[in-house]
């Protein structure tokens, strides 16, 4: 496993690292029970990933990992979770909503800190009122020693150009030690701004979703292709994949690795098979023509998906 480090905190953090968000939320939508989500954890830390993510949004997620490390020793692996100010009915300026849903955090994944604290989904036109009232609450929950590092991420459905994630490190850049956002071969918008802000400001970037959902899915792959105007989707990549889909998704674990300014990559698996292809997917990387072509191509792509 490569290492990378988490912007400039001088943390290593592993370049693959697992999610428990995506379509399985760790698990809960395909099945998998304790006994299997301890396998996969276990599997995950002898594979050399060291990073687990997970939010109060993710259903059961944060209660679930706490279990599945239980046994684990706490300072070989970190936890990055996330509160949103973006419940169903609106948006909140309670400044103890991230108080209480740190503390519940903690409670549920049964440790007295978590390493990354990140506001979940942060939309460009919230930033600055967001930044003004919770950024204070952070920083105290940080100096109590509750979270090492702070942390945002974006929703990408609604942000695909990664606004919200730029005015962060612009108007913070001291202030968050990562932004989660999305950069891969059908959404490579981040290297425009994004990605060279977190070069300057030394933030981390945990690079979510890189293959997710129109890689791994021939129908929605062809529907993203035809509103671009490209050939189908069979050929406007079998140049890269030699039309194997498990090739495709490969290189796009290692398109997603290429940046210098992405710390990790993000996967969401429930299925151990499935996560140690993803950890193998990043032995290596993609030629320079492979990285010129898909560039070239695809530069000015921000799909949604």
């Amino acid at each position: 496993m490569e290492y990378r480090k988490l912007g400039n905190t001088g943390v290593d953090v592993s370049l693959l690292s697992y999610g428990t968000g995506g379509p399985s939320q760790f698990g809960q939508n395909t099945g998998v029970d304790n006994e299997g989500r301890k396998a996969l954890i276990s599997r995950a830390l002898d594979l050399g990933i060291n990073l687990f993510d997970t939010a109060a949004a993710y259903g059961e997620a944060e209660e679930l990992l706490g279990k599945a490390l239980e046994g684990h020793q706490r300072d070989k692996y970190l936890i990055a979770t996330k509160w949103t100010y973006r419940p169903a009915s609106g948006p909140v300026t309670d400044p103890n909503i991230p108080i209480e849903s740190l503390e519940a955090s903690l409670q549920k994944l049964n440790t007295d800190y978590v390493d990354i604290f990140q506001i979940h989904g942060v939309l460009p036109e919230h930033y600055d009122q967001v930044a003004e009232i919770f950024i204070p609450v952070m920083q105290k929950l940080q100096a109590e020693g509750k979270t090492r590092f702070l942390g945002v991420t974006e929703m990408l459905t609604m942000d695909p150009e990664h606004e919200g994630m730029s005015v962060a490190m612009e108007r913070h850049p001291d202030v968050w030690d990562s932004v989660m956002l999305k950069y891969g071969i059908m959404n490579q918008w981040a290297a425009k701004r994004a990605l060279p802000l977190a070069e300057s400001s030394s933030t981390g970037i945990l690079n979510m979703a890189p293959v997710r959902l129109t890689l791994t899915r021939e129908a929605k792959l062809q529907e993203r292709m035809d509103e671009w105007g490209q050939e189908s989707s069979r050929n406007a990549l079998d140049w890269l994949s030699n039309g194997d889909p498990a090739t495709l998704i490969k290189k796009g674990y290692k398109f997603a690795a290429e940046p210098a300014a992405v710390s990790t990559v993000i996967s969401g698996t429930s299925n151990i098979e499935h996560l140690e292809a993803n950890v193998a997917a990043l032995d290596g990387s993609l030629t320079q023509d492979e990285l010129f072509r898909l560039k070239s191509e695809f530069g000015d792509s921000a799909s949604p998906d």
